[in-house]
């Protein structure tokens, strides 16, 4: 039932989960005061499109925006751009931002997202790029006809993703990671493997166990990479991308718990009743996980906005779905369905050759997670064995003329 006492809804945050958050409290029946404070200058905007359509130039700036302007109009939400919040009076439940406004509040929702890890001998170097906003895009977009090489630090999905619209552009690329494989973090061995040949193949240099001496610089240029190992790599412009850091020192200063992220229960909520976290900056508990974790994904984004919207209405919580994500890089699309860790054996489907196949994950007897390298099937078919807690087991995909979704069908007659 909706507290018809809550008449002021604060959405620190104009991002993904921000936007999925106004869609769904209005949706739910919410008709009092909603606010969205976003630090950058642009209304709610996709960012995966950043590295990849954007970037090659297949997709206009308006088609980035997550909603039309009317939207905003018609469902009465204040969107206040371009502003910084300054704190949080948890007790005097207001919001307080740097051009001096003071918005008070019922519900408090932090969706500030994250921010990508900089190394502080890059700091004031010109030729370093990171890619998270629009503005960082452009900047690259910007540079790229005066690149002929670029130097990416980090082997992650937004880099490697950046690292292929290079290649295709014919600038000449390095990937520079520490760990002996690309997608360590987020990957197992094979598909690691597959997109290491995927680059190569490609002309991109990927150098691992990698380890960086020095950052060469001529005034505030920067000119080069020396590696430990005494090589230098030099380079017109050097991508950094070892990471993002959850935007959690309002809900610090403000007395939330945090670690890495600001600590929520099942329904999205901080210690404090009155305030919620949702997307990236979330440290959350998850079906199945015995310890709570924090995702960088959109599907995340907005299955918690989703989530807050229902309590926050007094609607009952949605149903569970695992974490899902994809990364679009050449013309490879891989989707993803749970979480590989921990992991103790895969079992492959497919032509890994031909560049379609899939690696299901399984923790003993427990299927975890799914890998799909343009096999949509697959992704499909593993996602709902997951969603619907199916005891899928290795064998049941050693015959692979039997189809996935008719071991799904199958699976669901049991």
């Amino acid at each position: 039932m909706l507290d018809l006492s809550v008449n002021e809804i604060v959405v620190i945050g104009a991002g993904q989960a921000a936007i999925q958050l106004a869609h769904s409290l209005r949706a739910k029946g919410y008709e009092g005061a909603l606010h969205l404070i976003g630090a950058e200058a642009y209304p709610p905007y996709q960012r995966p499109p950043l590295s990849k359509a954007f970037l090659k130039g297949e997709m206009e700036e308006a088609r980035l925006y997550l909603k039309p302007a009317s939207f905003y109009e018609t469902k009465n939400v204040s969107l206040h751009l371009g502003t910084e919040v300054t704190g949080i009076d948890r007790d005097g439940q207001t919001v307080a931002t740097k051009d001096g406004q003071t918005l008070p509040y019922d519900r408090l929702v932090i969706a500030t997202g994250t921010r990508p890890r900089q190394l502080p001998e890059l700091e004031g170097l010109d030729r370093v790029q990171v890619m998270r906003g629009i503005d960082d895009a452009k900047t690259l977009k910007d540079k790229i006809p005066d690149l002929r090489h670029v130097t990416v630090l980090g082997g992650g999905y937004i880099g490697l993703e950046a690292a292929a619209v290079l290649r295709k552009m014919g600038i000449e690329v390095t990937v520079i990671e520490r760990m002996p494989r690309l997608l360590a973090r987020v990957t197992g061995d094979e598909i690691s493997a597959y997109f290491k040949s995927l680059h190569e193949s490609h002309g991109v240099e990927i150098l691992f166990d990698a380890e960086v001496e020095e950052f060469e610089h001529a005034g505030s240029a920067l000119t080069g990479i020396r590696m430990q190992d005494g090589r230098v790599i030099g380079t017109d412009l050097l991508l950094v991308g070892i990471g993002v850091l959850p935007n959690q020192e309002l809900a610090e200063a403000a007395g939330l718990e945090v670690s890495n992220g600001i600590h929520v229960d099942a329904d999205a909520r901080t210690n404090d009743p009155n305030i919620y976290a949702i997307g990236d900056c979330s440290f959350r508990p998850l079906e199945g996980r015995e310890a709570p974790l924090r995702l960088e994904s959109v599907p995340n984004a907005i299955e918690q906005a989703e989530i807050a919207a229902c309590h926050i209405t007094g609607k009952p919580r949605p149903g569970y779905e695992p974490p899902w994500f994809w990364s679009d890089q050449y013309d490879t699309k891989i989707q993803t369905a749970g979480l590989f860790t921990p992991h103790t054996h895969t079992v492959i489907r497919g032509d890994v050759a031909g560049g379609k196949f899939a690696v299901f994950y399984f923790a003993g007897d427990d299927f975890v997670a799914v890998d799909a390298v343009n096999d949509p099937q697959s992704f499909m078919a593993g996602k709902q064995i997951l969603k619907a807690g199916l005891p899928l087991k290795a064998t049941d995909l050693q015959d692979q003329t039997v189809s996935m979704m008719d071991i799904l069908k199958s699976l669901k007659n049991q």
